[in-house]
């Protein structure tokens, strides 16, 4: 075998140990790195709805807007001004102005579930937050305006509702403060972009893209400091290479071998190693990242990431892992170097030669106790280097258990909505909070929202102040709570990472739902973990940016809520709703429809009393646990009158009238002079009423066999009354206004089904149009309530009617509820009336105290559940890291001591020749490694202290706004000086095994003059070495 391909392809043991450090290390960094990437593909996944970057960006100039906003954007001018209402309460306000060509919506930012709405351009006036039309005196910079202040329209925008809206000149006239400009970025190639300037208005997938960037910046520096590691590991094992060498060089160098071939062999051998590390260590990360996925997700944990080897993960590590091979070449020439430049001559033979260590001084009697007795010191910067990587590896995750430790905290809990997927997808209604307290636990209601701003994610928590503080250790160092919906206070990290204070203003977005807002820094508060990186807004706003009101994502307690199940496991089965059909006539059975459902985990058997009146109904009703059942409980009124419907705590009016009472279910409130009207005669229990008189002004008519009059509305306008008699029935009457310009519409009669029910119902809104003209109508129907807005296009011929019921809580398929409360329900054409009723959401406190301990109660925090959801179980990935960290750490530093025996081979020979045992020379080894082990381990902590705290100042260890720190706590300080004591240790008698298992012959035989011999090998042949020059 020539010396070339000697040198290249026989590896010693010390070399396939130098493979397997590289190994680890790249195995770190590529299961890292895989992480990662599916932690990135399943963000994307999570957040596929939201594939936009318009942002919202907020002027001091209107001028300035103008200038600096592209042709397509929308820029709305606004002005802080003083309004007067009619009543004469004065306060201040934003008054928005909406350009003429402002569109409806914005598309790009519509989701299934809200669509951007944007306010339409108010001809004149100013429309706002009030229920009627009134005047109202508007104060601003430059003038005062009397003016109509009238509502908003129904489907409402992405601005808050709380901001009163104008045209332009009608800002302009009252002076301008500023201007709001909505713009959109265009993405290259349909990938969602970071926009690097303003508040993206639906940030959910931004805040994630932007703290995916951060991660991969951190990972970036990861692969630098793994780089830095092969280059130490690889420089010491080709210096041992060199070392063992030397004769051989000498030889080499001699018969007319080259310095640059020299070094271009031992470059190469270098390079081979690095690259079959690399090789295994990929292979090695790949296997094990899967593996530790599969056993999380088999023992439960909410992992919901799959890494795999994709296109995102080549183009990033691939030239990665090829800077690592040219590392490996580079230190292999430089650790041959001083071979090529040192005339033959004068090479050394003697291995490993050691200095003495004392001169007979004090200072030389001091260096000889503290120094080690076996080991060489030049071990001292390679160890310190490895132990460095260590220690910023568990510095940094530790600052970042530590800053989420708040958050998965046992000492208190989260009350969310029961098999909701992640934290952000849950909806809790927030009159749970006030049951909790009311059994002595303090509760927190809150709404995460994400947001990015200027390329920089960060979250915004809706809360109670008083509620949030009270839960999470929170001292205001500056200002004052805030006092309005536009106010906020921010923590202290994170006022230092957006460089905002006390009365900087913020523009905030939507998270899930497109919406804009702004709000005034009230004050600056001192919070554990990360709590310190967020923004905390009132209630208020974060209900209009979230697009639910009354309904947060999660409420926090300060302990189990387990008791409250407790306490409501004897009355698990409660009423959820009460229906009645009416109208309730006499002499017909009336059917009392109740709906029951079993909160608890046994069956329960519930007895019902149902009171209608002086009569009363019982009976007993039998439910398995978690069930719903709904009961018919007949009643057979005899005699009209009102009465009271009672069951539990429910309870509403009954009006009971006569069976055969007239009515007249389908006259329009007005029409136009002229027209001609069908008329429909009922009875009460909708049964058509032929040969009814049916009487309009000075007009007669019956009628027919189906019920139906046709009448002919007079010539001149005014108010009438429409009549409708027969026999000895009560008469039936309806007004209706004649007057010239008014449109024919629909009648439409609306009901909602129950009327009363608790927050677990679902009401229907059932809707009946009718088309009481004598021509064919078609008109654009919307059906609104506070959750739902529900639009058709009817067409109707003359009498025709059709109905239709729809959910008036959200779809059918959802499981949003609303708050306790009376609601509206409104049908609308073409933006006018037609008709409107109410339906009540009962609380109920035994209701709220099972639901609050049901399943929907978790240990722990909201953010920590939402971490878990997105990135699979977080503190198993940050243990994997450490795990990992410490392998490459003992693979580095067994590296790093095998050199140090190795050079010191001859002197444990001579030691086991003269009879010394394993125990002993183990001790001494160990003893040397700690003496070693423990200047190397301050240098490392001070090295890793400096990259820490170089890393914080630039800002590069923010993730996700998450501020984490370089400054661990005194524990985790402790733990980490163990931790590098004991795996230098350990490294040690790793390295120094195979030497204590070797014959003592073999250590003290000459190895200086042949390829390299490890003990436990045998020694090759030897060859004549030929020059650089002859042919091999």
């Amino acid at each position: 075998m020539g010396y070339k391909r000697a040198l290249l392809l026989r590896w010693s043991r010390r070399d396939r140990l130098t493979v397997l450090v590289v190994a680890v290390t790249i195995a770190f960094l590529v299961g890292s790195g895989l992480l990662l990437i599916a932690v990135g593909a399943q963000t994307s996944t999570i957040a596929s709805e939201f594939t936009t970057s318009t942002t919202a960006t907020y002027y001091d100039s209107y001028g300035s807007a103008r200038a600096q906003s592209s042709p397509d954007a929308l820029v709305f001018p606004t002005a802080n001004v003083t309004l007067t209402d009619a009543d004469g309460g004065t306060h201040t306000e934003r008054l928005l102005g909406v350009p003429p060509d402002t569109p409806p919506s914005i598309e790009d930012v519509s989701v299934p579930w809200q669509r951007a709405q944007l306010p339409p351009t108010p001809d004149s006036g100013v429309r706002g937050p009030v229920d009627r039309t009134t005047q109202a005196t508007i104060d601003g910079r430059a003038g005062t305006l009397e003016t109509a202040l009238s509502p908003h329209p129904t489907n409402g925008s992405v601005f808050p509702e709380r901001w009163y809206v104008a045209n332009v000149s009608t800002v302009e006239q009252v002076g301008l403060t500023g201007a709001l400009v909505l713009d959109t970025e265009s993405n290259a190639g349909g990938d969602t972009v970071v926009p690097r300037r303003g508040t993206a208005i639906l940030a959910a997938l931004v805040f994630f893209l932007a703290g995916m960037n951060q991660l991969l910046g951190v990972l970036a520096l990861a692969t630098v400091g793994g780089a830095v590691l092969v280059l130490v590991v690889v420089y010491n094992v080709v210096r041992m290479t060199v070392r063992d060498r030397m004769d051989l060089i000498k030889v080499i160098r001699a018969t007319g071998g080259t310095p640059r071939g020299v070094l271009g062999v031992f470059g190469l051998r270098a390079g081979l190693l690095v690259t079959a590390g690399t090789a295994l260590g990929y292979a090695i990360g790949v296997i094990v990242t899967n593996a530790i996925v599969n056993v999380a997700i088999y023992a439960g944990l909410p992992i919901s990431i799959t890494p795999t080897v994709t296109r995102s993960f080549v183009r990033l590590f691939g030239p990665a892992l090829l800077g690592f091979v040219a590392v490996g070449i580079l230190a292999g020439t430089l650790a041959a170097r001083p071979a090529t430049t040192t005339s033959p001559a004068r090479f050394s033979t003697t291995p490993g030669r050691r200095r003495s260590s004392t001169d007979g001084s004090s200072p030389g009697r001091l260096r000889a106790a503290l120094g080690p007795r076996l080991l060489d010191t030049r071990a001292l910067v390679p160890t310190a280097m490895t132990l460095a990587v260590f220690a910023l590896v568990v510095i940094l995750a530790t600052s970042l258990v530590g800053a989420l430790a708040p958050l998965a905290g046992a000492s208190g809990g989260t009350v969310t909505e029961a098999g909701a997927p992640h934290i952000v997808a849950s909806s809790v209604d927030a009159g749970y909070a006030p049951v909790i307290r009311s059994r002595g636990i303090d509760a927190s209601p809150e709404i995460l929202l994400m947001q990015a701003a200027d390329g920089e994610p960060f979250l915004v928590r809706g809360a109670n102040y008083t509620a949030f503080a009270g839960l999470s250790e929170t001292t205001l160092r500056r200002g004052y709570r805030p006092r309005a919906p536009d106010q906020a206070v921010i923590g202290r990290d994170l006022a230092r990472t957006l460089d905002i204070g006390v009365g900087d203003r913020l523009t905030l977005g939507g998270s899930t739902s497109p919406s804009v807002s702004r709000v005034q820094v009230v004050g600056v508060f001192d919070a554990p973990g990360i709590y310190d990186d967020e923004l905390l807004v009132p209630l208020e706003t974060a209900y209009g940016l979230s697009n639910k009101p009354g309904v947060v994502q999660f409420i926090r307690t300060s302990r189990a809520t387990d008791s409250l199940g407790r306490e409501s496991a004897n009355g698990s089965v409660t009423v959820t709703s009460v229906a009645v059909e009416s109208p309730v006539v006499t002499g017909k059975a009336v059917p009392v429809r109740i709906q029951l459902q079993n909160l608890g985990e046994e069956r329960r058997t519930h007895r019902l009393e149902v009171e209608l009146g002086t009569e009363t109904r019982v009976r007993d009703v039998s439910l398995p646990p978690g069930k719903t059942r709904t009961i018919s409980v007949p009643f057979r009124p005899t005699e009209p009158g009102d009465r009271t419907l009672r069951v539990g705590s429910f309870e509403r009016p009954i009006s009971v009238v006569p069976r055969n009472a007239l009515s007249l279910p389908a006259v329009p409130d007005a029409g136009p002079p002229g027209e001609t009207m069908l008329v429909a005669v009922r009875t009460v229990d909708n049964r058509s009423v032929p040969g009814a008189t049916v009487t309009l002004g000075e007009q007669t008519a019956r009628t027919g066999p189906r019920g139906v009059a046709r009448v002919e509305l007079p010539s001149e306008a005014g108010t009438y009354t429409l009549s409708a008699r027969k026999g000895d029935r009560p008469i039936a009457e309806e007004r209706i206004e004649v007057a010239p310009g008014v449109r024919r519409q629909f009648v439409a009669d609306l009901r909602v089904t129950p009327e009363t029910a608790s927050v677990l119902a679902r009401p229907t809104a059932n809707v009946t149009l009718a088309n009481p003209w004598g021509e064919s109508l078609t008109r654009e129907v919307t059906v609104t309530s506070p959750t739902r807005t529900m639009v058709r296009n009817v067409t109707l011929g003359p009498g025709e009617l059709t109905t239709a019921e729809e959910s008036v809580v959200g779809d059918v398929s959802s499981d949003q509820r609303a708050s306790p409360g009376t609601y509206t329900v409104r049908v609308l054409t073409n933006g006018e009336p037609l008709a409107s009723t109410e339906y009540t959401i009962q609380g109920d406190d035994r209701l709220f105290a099972a639901l609050a301990s049901s399943g929907s109660y978790s240990g722990g925090t909201g953010i920590g559940r939402a971490v878990e959801s997105l990135f699979g179980n977080l503190q198993l990935l940050l243990v994997a890291m450490v795990a990992l960290a410490a392998l490459t750490t003992i693979g580095s530093t067994t590296a790093t001591f095998a050199q140090a025996v190795h050079a010191r081979r001859q002197a444990i020979g001579v030691h086991r020749a003269t009879g010394a045992t394993y125990g002993q020379l183990l001790r001494t080894v160990l003893l040397d490694a700690l003496r070693l082990s423990i200047p190397a381990t301050a240098i490392a902590l001070l090295v890793a202290f400096g990259i820490g705290f170089a890393l914080e100042a630039t800002g590069a260890l923010v993730l996700f706004g998450i501020r984490l720190s370089a400054s661990p706590s005194l524990t985790v300080l402790l733990v980490t000086v163990l931790g590098a004591l004991v795996l230098s240790s350990l490294s040690a008698v790793l390295a120094t095994i195979p030497f204590l298992l070797a014959p003592p012959t073999t250590l003290l035989a000459d190895s200086d003059a042949g390829p390299t011999q490890t003990p436990g090998e045998k020694r090759p042949s030897e060859e004549r070495p030929r020059g650089f020059g002859a042919d091999d």
